[in-house]
């Protein structure tokens, strides 16, 4: 793989063609819980928000969708997802690194996501093995889990109702690689958890799921094995 071949693209500078396949890698990205439809995604996403492909040759290989967090200077990633057809390729990687550049010369200075929890309730091994591949994906890209349980993820498609259990994780974006932390301040979590609430999910203060902070990254549970 050249890793100079590709490139991050707006999404809306793809033609229809490539935005067809780009809708397909990202229906086969999300199940239909965790995705809301791809047209309104893209095309009537709000005037702040971040729709990228990862292209080469003109073909999509990998999709991000990003949300600002009001005026913190954190920014959510709603979606990351790579050409399931080209899984195994570095694909990953490479968007994540094209994108954390991207967003850093932009002025952020703090990526937050949330992902599925390896440890909810009634998940099968084979899915849990899955989350926690994901899981380990991140953490290898210098992202860590933040200090938090009890956080909510109300449902995407408007045919659900509910909210997932999800855990949340961060990834510093300012300063050299050597001397970013290694997670939030623990007295920043509070205000990063609520942040993501009111401003990816647009609740008000007394809508808030109630959520627990630790002093400690609470990755030492005992997640299931590779």
């Amino acid at each position: 793989m050249t890793e100079g071949a590709y490139r991050l693209e707006p999404a809306e500078t793809l033609d229809p063609a490539a935005m067809t396949v780009l809708g397909r890698i990202y229906e086969e990205g999300f199940p239909p819980h965790q995705r809301a439809d791809f047209a309104a995604v893209t095309a009537q996403r709000r005037d702040d928000e971040l729709a990228l492909a990862l292209v080469r040759d003109g073909q999509p290989s990998g999709f991000a969708m990003l949300r600002p967090l009001g005026s913190t200077g954190w920014i959510f990633l709603r979606y990351f997802v790579v050409d399931e057809a080209q899984r195994g390729q570095g694909l990953g990687g490479l968007l994540w690194e094209q994108l954390t550049a991207r967003l850093e010369d932009a002025g952020f200075t703090l990526l937050v996501f949330d992902i599925d929890d390896p440890d909810e309730p009634g998940c099968e091994s084979g899915e849990a093995g899955l989350r926690f591949r994901r899981l380990r994906f991140y953490q290898r890209h210098g992202a860590s889990l933040l200090p938090v349980t009890g956080y909510r993820a109300p449902h995407v498609a408007p045919e659900t109702s509910g909210e997932s259990p999800m855990l949340l994780m961060t990834a510093p974006l300012s300063g050299p690689l050597s001397d970013r932390p290694a997670a939030p301040d623990p007295g920043q979590a509070g205000a990063i958890v609520a942040a993501v609430y009111r401003f990816r999910w647009q609740l008000e203060p007394r809508q808030f799921p109630a959520f627990e902070l630790h002093a400690h990254d609470p990755a030492g549970r005992p997640w299931p094995r590779e």
